[in-house]
């Protein structure tokens, strides 16, 4: 695997998806961070999520369209061109201190827009870079960065905004007596942030200008005279013939729309009301998930995962278990125990996201797989936004109740997954035309 790296021209891309990765979670802990020292709002905090994610689901597929008629490489540096200027303009303004929050709104709202964009086009620029005999060890490649930078990301977010860390002590009343604006004592830090991420999809940027990408001619030919709603139909009708495809899918749609929001939106307020530096804990909180996600990741790679037969079942008993994390992070506060349970949490994830993934990309008919696997990203990113929104104003209203609520649902959602002798079955329970 490490092989690929020996490639000049893979090097050059690998430097620059890990940076812009990095970039991205630095801006995805400081937009809520801001919105939530802005505001104090939990509800806002969600709505941010919303206002980037929206975007971004209903355009990917236009993305891919966009990706398919210009090159991924060129669409890949217009999205890092666009996100640098928007988180760029972000830090000036919050520097200046003349930002509002109307502005942090729009400016998430455009950096959703080219969300949708760079990610396709991410996701589809490997094969015109490696040859199809290492694709694999690039995806794995790819996926470990991926979480390497989940790891990395959110510590560097955390330390800029925090600015020095003397210490990670709870949060005490002394503090709000010295009549600081949370605003005003992470300004600053904000503002550094945002301009790290900048430099960061600069680097990303040129870099890939850098990278020579090959035309890949097509191995099946286009079938005319059918309509791109037909097209979705016939892959939502396989995936809903295969039991256990389906299971799996509604269970990553729930998931998605019960756990992530209080990763997101849940933790950071929880950060920010017992301890005095807020920004560094979540950013402790989120490194451990990434750190555990990058092991598990790694492992999927050298450790064989279920049978095709018992995956789902033993992916959501594993789920089960790490939805009980929302509940176990209330009742106990301490911050390196709430680093402990997500660390294992992010591992078991990503282990078994890996297996599912590869068991999909086996079983589902070559010339719908596209289709199923943005029908995937979909039900993953689709329904995130309205669960940010909806889970922002649960945990303004009470934030221990909401978070141990999401966990009893996730793990009864999980349960009746893993219990359903249907989550076995692996062949379409009736003749669809996908063959």
């Amino acid at each position: 695997m490490l092989k690929l790296f020996r490639d000049r021209n893979f090097s050059l891309f690998w430097f620059g998806e890990m940076i812009s990765v990095v970039g991205d979670h630095i801006s995805l802990l400081a937009f809520p961070w801001l919105v939530l020292q802005m505001t104090g709002s939990a509800a806002l905090t969600g709505l941010v999520f919303a206002a980037q994610g929206i975007p971004r689901a209903f355009l990917l597929l236009a993305g891919g369209v966009l990706v398919d008629r210009t090159s991924p490489k060129a669409v890949m540096i217009a999205s890092n061109a666009l996100r640098m200027l928007l988180v760029m303009s972000l830090a000036y303004m919050i520097s200046q201190d003349s930002v509002d929050i109307v502005m942090v709104f729009l400016m998430a709202f455009a950096f959703g827009v080219a969300d949708a964009f760079f990610y396709p086009a991410s996701i589809s620029i490997l094969p015109s870079i490696v040859s199809k005999d290492q694709l694999q060890a690039g995806n794995a490649i790819v996926q470990t960065t991926l979480h390497l930078g989940m790891t990395v990301g959110p510590v560097v977010a955390g330390l800029i905004i925090a600015g020095e860390v003397s210490n990670v002590s709870q949060q005490t009343a002394d503090m709000a007596a010295q009549g600081l604006a949370a605003y005003e004592r992470d300004r600053e830090g904000l503002a550094r942030a945002f301009f790290v991420d900048g430099l960061t999809f600069a680097l990303s940027l040129l870099s890939l200008m850098f990278v020579k990408t090959r035309p890949l001619s097509s191995e099946e030919e286009v079938v005319e005279g059918t309509s791109v709603m037909d097209e979705a139909r016939e892959a939502l009708a396989w995936v809903w013939s295969v039991p256990a495809v389906r299971l799996g899918f509604i269970g990553m749609a729930v998931l998605h729309f019960f756990f992530m929001p209080m990763i997101y939106v849940g933790l950071p307020v929880l950060a920010n009301q017992r301890f005095a530096e807020g920004a560094y804990v979540y950013g402790l909180e989120m490194a451990a998930y990434g750190g555990g996600a990058f092991i598990g990741a790694a492992l999927s790679g050298i450790m064989a995962g279920p049978s095709d037969k018992n995956l789902i079942p033993v992916m959501y008993w594993v789920n089960m278990l790490s939805s009980s994390c929302l509940a176990l992070v209330i009742f106990y506060e301490p911050y390196w125990w709430a680093m402990l349970i997500f660390g294992i949490a992010g591992l078991l994830d990503a282990f078994f996201w890996v297996h599912f993934t590869t068991w999909l990309q086996k079983r589902t008919p070559s010339r719908i797989l596209g289709r199923v696997m943005s029908i995937l990203m979909f039900m993953s990113l689709g329904l995130l936004p309205i669960g940010d929104a909806i889970m922002g104003f649960a945990i303004e209203w009470n934030i221990s109740v909401t978070m141990v609520g999401c966990s009893v649902i996730l793990m009864l959602c999980c349960a009746w997954i893993a219990l359903n002798p249907l989550s076995r079955v692996i062949v379409p329970l009736k003749s669809a035309d996908t063959a």
